[in-house]
């Protein structure tokens, strides 16, 4: 990388299009890489203007590149993606053909993620959605709700990374199967799984299907009505990756259509979720707003991945969790 007489520029680009809970942290861990790596020269750029300016002196960013910016970096090598699966827009055509190194976050939220999984998978196997609907009505007992017995369930996922491993680790206990489907992770520890082209055939077999994977070109709407009907009627859809992996429409007519026992959703093709869309009226659907990924210490694991990811920058080592930039993971 940089020789010892160089200085090697980290910046810090403009919020963009990140949640706000990723930029409050921006400025601290500025100050801390400063303590922490002083042959480390760090800088916040304020606006768009202002980073196109300073992408001349960067051999490192932070965050989303400003458009046009490919001529106005000649030193650019590593660019730090703010989130595990950044919106669209993020992977442009432009970044896919420079030779900048990009690395995300992947990982950080492991843990969260797979309980609000777990969450959703409790909650259907024992009926809750039924039965909070019957508590709004102030009915008791009205009607029986049909359970999943998880000693003898099995539950897909479509994607074996860090989120289903741990799910699958947070299932053992109770006994149920977990396989998956994965364009590419062939092995996982206490899953099954199969390459992605096997999803049509292991559809049929599951009680509950958990999508995990990011917007991706081959991931974009694959889960569609189609897809859906190859469903079980008594299982569970969950989708905790990204929104634009489901036809959400599809999905509405699926569960009216009976097709589907119920689905549990935290991301969705339009965010925030429309409040007149037909969705919100559907039984057998619990709906969370974009925060499976919400819990403790997540500053601290993105500051830890940034950090690391500098040390080996100056050290001329691999950078972590790097992406391929035409397949946006």
């Amino acid at each position: 990388m940089a020789t010892p007489t160089e200085t090697t520029t980290l910046l810090f680009l403009p919020p963009g299009r990140a949640p706000a809970s990723v930029n409050a942290a921006v400025a601290s861990w500025a100050e801390r890489l400063r303590a922490e790596v002083p042959t480390l020269e760090v800088l916040i750029a304020a606006d768009e203007a202002e980073a196109r300016s300073l992408l001349e002196r960067a051999d490192a960013a932070y965050g989303t590149l400003p458009d046009g910016w490919a001529g106005r970096a000649p030193r650019l090598r590593w660019l730090q993606a703010p989130m595990a699966a950044p919106p669209v827009g993020f992977f442009t055509e432009e970044l896919a053909a420079h030779p900048v190194v990009v690395t995300n976050m992947r990982g950080v939220y492991n843990d969260h993620i797979a309980t609000h999984v777990l969450a959703f998978v409790l909650a259907f196997a024992r009926g809750l959605p039924g039965y909070a609907a019957q508590q709004r009505d102030h009915r008791y007992r009205a009607t029986v709700v049909p359970t999943v017995h998880l000693a003898e369930a099995r539950l897909l996922l479509i994607g074996a990374g860090g989120v289903g491993t741990t799910l699958a680790r947070y299932l053992a206990p109770f006994g149920t199967e977990v396989v998956a489907v994965d364009a590419r992770v062939t092995e996982a520890a206490g899953i099954a799984v199969h390459p992605a082209e096997a999803l049509d055939e292991l559809l049929p077999t599951a009680d509950f299907v958990v999508s995990t994977v990011p917007h991706t070109p081959d991931t974009e709407a694959m889960m569609d009505r189609a897809r859906f009907a190859r469903m079980k009627a008594t299982a569970v859809f969950v989708n905790i990756g990204r929104g634009m992996t489901v036809r959400l429409r599809d999905l509405v007519d699926a569960l009216q259509a009976g097709e589907l026992a119920g689905a549990g959703l935290d991301v969705f093709d339009e965010e925030p979720l429309p409040a007149d869309h037909p969705l919100w009226d559907v039984p057998n659907v619990l709906i969370t707003p974009h925060v499976a990924m919400n819990g403790p210490y997540i500053d601290e694991r993105r500051y830890d991945v940034i950090a690391e990811n500098c040390r080996r920058f100056l050290a001329g080592e691999e950078l972590f969790q790097v992406v391929d930039k035409r397949r946006w993971f």
